[in-house]
């Protein structure tokens, strides 16, 4: 029986062989058409759910079907088994079944740049996204600032953002109407416009958000998988831009909330539309920020309400462009109205007059700014920084910093690159009317305690501190740096700003910026000052607070008079081994009351001692204040007199 098995295998060939030779003719086209030139049903398809159609008639004879193979382009393929001569039948491939138009269609996969437009994201999508964005972050600006009222980390959350996204909603809609066609080009436009605008903790993680999804983006449209590529991009940016120290002080709830809506993405993402993938990134911030909130014993965080609204923003637009319901923007605004805490009185009160926020922005390649981050993450730095660099590695970076030592920040910093700037703690809700100094002119007015607007120049990284502890906004002056300070005059919303140059150089700066800002509406004061110690003295008379009813021409003369005064009283000299001792022992009198002694970066102990000796011999009374300015010009004695 063995060996009769492969015998009757042969024989059972051989017929099928024979069969074979009554067919000529091998059909390779995947749709035959018969003598009317329909489609010939295949009959090697697999039987498809869908009722198929009535199948044409097959043509009724041999030559008719070698007629209609030709035409259809029809080769004969011949083939040999080495015993039996035959032609080898070539199964004709299964053709594609056409995809059916159903009520909403899921086009999760294989689609380029010509599919569908509207089965699409473009770049006219997110222009609309931005604008709507802007609204929704403006009537919530309120409700976040004061969701953040209590945290010592922002403070201002909902001004931040908005002064962000006022820079990208001007720079989308500079964009010419071709932008509308690639959405790659406007994402680079949002992350460079929100790189350049970043304000505060929420302004550096909508920057690193819209780099990482400016990198993702490749094709002019984004269909549903890349779409879900865009949106994942986002889950290693808190911890790019984000330094350890912020775990420490601020719970992770911005990073809960990207974690819980990549983790809601990951579920099932072929099976997604466009809709499906909003809705359930919505969702997934809405359950992220109340769980968030929870774990931190009710206390909301500001930045993932930001990053709510903005998803919210995301499923509005989307239902505005396909006439649908509309109403995820209302119910994430009344969220975050709902959230914010009635009272605090069960929470420690944070301690915010001395917590300064340092920002530096400038140029710097990869390897600068990752020995940079190292350097502060050893010294317990708390802050973020972020960047986009181009493909040197070299571009503009920013770093923001909340410290109450902002030299020894400023110390690691690089020397020749980036503006820094420090500005002023928030001022605290309840002034002390009278130790303000306040002035009022109209009785009938409601009077408000403003701090002037005042932004002073510094060379010593020392007096930084102390000058934005007055309530000055403070750049620290270096050589060589250019600085812009006429968005920072913008932003300080004041009718008058006075400015206090800490050198000549500086002055002539300042100076070119008078015109400027009197065309923005903005009267700027350009100070007499020339050194580092009179921009000390003059700031701590002209922060003071003022009434809030005071008009801009009297403010001008008050601020005029207060800093003529400042200057009368103190008198400033550059000291160097050089100096002759006897000379400055004699400039001194029994009237001066206070000596301060700004020392350079690595000065001489045995200078600062003859300097202490001859003021001493002068005045034997005299009051010596000794301050560490760092500073690479020459040490600095400032003599206030009674």
């Amino acid at each position: 029986m063995g060996e009769e098995e492969p015998l009757a295998d042969l024989f059972s060939f051989a017929d099928f062989a024979r069969a074979a030779r009554a067919k000529k003719t091998v059909t390779t086209s995947s749709e035959p058409l018969n003598n009317e030139g329909q489609e010939e049903k295949n009959p090697f398809e697999v039987k498809e759910s869908v009722k198929p159609n009535k199948p044409a008639p097959r043509p009724s004879s041999r030559e008719e079907r070698l007629k209609n193979s030709q035409k259809a382009g029809e080769t004969t393929v011949e083939g040999t088994t080495g015993l039996l001569d035959f032609e080898m039948p070539q199964m004709a491939p299964k053709p594609v079944k056409p995809r059916t138009k159903g009520k909403r269609e899921n086009v999760a996969k294989a689609l380029e740049s010509d599919e569908r437009l509207d089965l699409q994201v473009t770049g006219s999508n997110i222009r609309r996204w931005v604008k709507v964005s802007g609204e929704v972050l403006q009537a919530a600006q309120s409700a976040l600032d004061a969701m953040d009222s209590q945290s010592e980390l922002d403070s201002d959350t909902g001004a931040n953002a908005l002064l962000t996204w006022d820079k990208v909603t001007l720079t989308v809609a500079g964009l010419p109407p071709s932008a509308d066609r690639d959405v790659s080009w406007v994402l680079e436009a949002i992350a460079d416009a929100a790189l350049a605008g970043a304000s505060g903790m929420i302004g550096i993680v909508l920057s690193e958000l819209f780099s990482a999804a400016a990198n993702a983006a490749n094709s002019p449209g984004l269909n549903p998988v890349q779409l879900l590529k865009v949106l994942r991009s986002s889950s290693q940016c808190p911890t790019r831009c984000l330094l350890p120290a912020v775990e420490r002080l601020d719970p992770p709830t911005l990073s809960g909330l990207i974690e819980e809506i990549n983790a809601e993405l990951e579920t099932q993402p072929e099976q997604m539309s466009i809709e499906d993938i909003l809705s359930r990134a919505w969702m997934a911030s809405q359950v992220a920020l109340v769980e968030g909130a929870e774990e931190n014993h009710g206390r909301p965080d500001a930045r993932a309400a930001v990053l709510m609204l903005l998803v919210a923003a995301m499923v509005e637009t989307y239902c505005q462009e396909n006439q649908q319901d509309q109403g995820a923007v209302a119910t994430s605004l009344q969220m975050v109205r709902d959230m914010v805490p009635a009272s605090h009185l069960g929470l420690p009160a944070p301690s915010r007059m001395n917590s300064l926020v340092l920002t530096w922005r400038g140029e710097a390649d990869n390897s600068r700014f990752q020995r940079l981050r190292a350097e502060l993450e050893e010294n317990g730095v708390y802050g973020a920084m972020t960047g986009r660099a181009d493909m040197l590695g070299i571009g503009p970076r920013m770093l923001l910093v909340r410290s109450r030592h902002p030299r020894r920040v400023i110390e690691l910093l690089p020397e020749k690159s980036g503006m820094i700037l420090t500005r002023p703690p928030l001022p605290s809700e309840r002034e002390d009317p009278a130790n303000s100094n306040l002035v009022s002119l109209d009785s009938s007015r409601a009077i408000l305690p403003i701090r002037p607007a005042v932004l002073a120049y510094a060379s010593a990284p020392g007096l930084v501190g102390d000058l934005a502890n007055l309530g000055a906004t403070v750049v620290l002056s270096r050589r060589g740096i250019p600085q812009e300070v006429l968005p920072i005059i913008t932003e300080m919303e004041q009718e008058v700003v006075q400015v206090l140059p800490c050198d000549q150089v500086s002055a002539a700066e300042l100076a070119n910026l008078v015109r400027p800002a009197k065309d923005k509406g903005i009267e700027v004061m350009l100070a007499p000052t020339q050194d580092d110690l009179q921009v000390l003295e003059v700031a701590r008379a002209c922060c003071q607070i003022v009434s809030s009813a005071i008009e801009a021409p009297d403010l001008i003369q008050l601020q005029r008079s207060r800093t003529f005064d400042a200057l009368a009283t103190q008198r400033t000299w550059t000291v160097s081994p050089k100096t002759p001792f006897e000379l400055l022992a004699s400039s001194v009198s029994p009237n001066d009351i206070q000596a301060r002694i700004l020392t350079r970066k690595g000065e001489d102990p045995e200078l600062i001692a003859r300097i202490q000796n001859a003021l001493s011999q002068g005045a034997p009374g005299i009051r010596i204040e000794l301050i560490s300015g760092g500073q690479s010009g020459d040490t600095l004695v400032g003599v206030l007199s009674s």
